[in-house]
């Protein structure tokens, strides 16, 4: 409800909203059925369940105008984001504008691209392409893939989304706008977050999946197939090849129903900062933040107090530990804890890379070839 309301409330008019049914069975498709007969501009389609890349395949051959976008059912999207997008899009021609989003769970935070914000074309398009899978140079994940922050050239969607193969139900997204991004002559990097992606534990990417190496092979095989593309350079492949490492890794840790998780990429020396001092709090419970829980409650001289929640701080704490990867924002969640009146000298972040990256360095594989 919320997702669909969200985009009804868009600012900008001249658009189409065609929802699609992939064979739900939660009553989703009559409630889908009833909005449209309020709104014209609702087209609700019909199919029966053939996963992700099937509904965005179907919903591109449908959609009539001259600019695509997508929102995935469990988020919502800012009033202004199209109007925002198509904006940027049409000022400078753009086949394509990437925008940041933010992650909504137990706290809010802006998840932001490596990519600096501005306009990408000519020999810059260049430049984009090869940080578009991974910043080598940053540690960092590139221009993010995801779909649902980004507005597409539909004439140019159209040629490619037939070329994603229905069997990859993993990083779909990544691939797609790596393929894109391969033809596009044009693209708009916009710092700001209009996107509002809903973190679910109980989702398919926090379940483990015995079929998690077969999905990533599809994923790996269409790799392949690019690598002969004209704008494919080797530095993309060492990128494409790495990303695939990410995910095994990932998958060994935390995707494969092994009984030990975050064995390869959280070092657990973290715990042995003199500043500490015996209580900590947590901020933030994701992955990351539930191995912290684990480091503290299987140490010897070391006490969880509890995770922050909102405003709500956990009571006689010596340290807070924020628990995200990304620095910026953690600087973010920082000055957050900061106006709380959580003193600065209590605050701490560590850093923790995937263990790939020291190899990346030391082979010197962040050089530009």
């Amino acid at each position: 409800m919320q997702c669909l309301e969200s985009v009804l409330a868009q600012t900008f008019t001249d658009i189409e909203f065609l929802c699609i049914d992939d064979g739900s069975t939660d009553g989703s498709p009559q409630m889908l059925d009833e909005y449209s007969q309020k709104d014209a501009r609702i087209k609700v389609i019909h199919k029966a369940n053939g996963g992700l890349v099937s509904v965005r395949k179907l919903g591109v051959e449908k959609a009539a105008g001259k600019y695509i976008g997508f929102v995935d059912s469990d988020d919502w999207i800012d009033p202004n984001m199209y109007e925002r997008l198509c904006d940027a899009a049409i000022k400078s021609d753009a086949d394509l504008v990437s925008s940041n989003y933010w992650q909504e769970g137990s706290y809010s935070n802006i998840s932001k691209d490596a990519v600096e914000a501005g306009v990408y074309t000519g020999a810059k398009i260049d430049e984009l392409r090869n940080r578009m899978i991974l910043d080598l140079k940053k540690h960092d994940k590139g221009l993010s893939g995801s779909l649902c922050t980004k507005i597409f050239r539909a004439s140019m969607l159209k040629k490619i989304i037939p070329e994603i193969p229905d069997e990859i139900r993993v990083s779909e997204d990544k691939v797609t706008s790596l393929t894109f991004i391969l033809e596009c002559n044009t693209a708009v990097i916009l710092d700001e977050a209009y996107y509002h992606y809903r973190i679910n534990r109980e989702s398919m990417f926090h379940v483990d999946d015995p079929n998690y190496l077969l999905n990533y092979h599809y994923v790996y095989n269409y790799f392949r197939k690019l690598y002969s593309h004209k704008n494919f350079t080797e530095y993309m492949r060492t990128q494409a090849e790495l990303y695939i490492v990410q995910f095994l890794i990932k998958g060994i840790n935390t995707q494969m129903g092994f009984s030990f998780r975050n064995l390869m990429w959280i070092d657990p020396d973290w715990i042995k900062s003199p500043d500490l001092g015996k209580n900590i709090a947590l901020y933030g419970s994701g992955d990351l933040g539930r191995t912290y829980e684990k480091h503290i409650v299987e140490s010897s001289d070391k006490a969880f107090c509890g995770y922050v929640d909102g405003d709500i701080i956990p009571d006689d704490y010596d340290s807070i530990v924020i628990t995200m990867k990304n620095r910026d924002t953690s600087e973010e969640a920082r000055e957050k804890l900061i106006k709380l009146g959580v003193d600065p000298k209590d605050i701490f972040w560590f850093k923790q890379e995937e263990i790939f990256w020291k190899y990346v360095d030391a082979m010197g594989l962040n050089r530009e070839m």
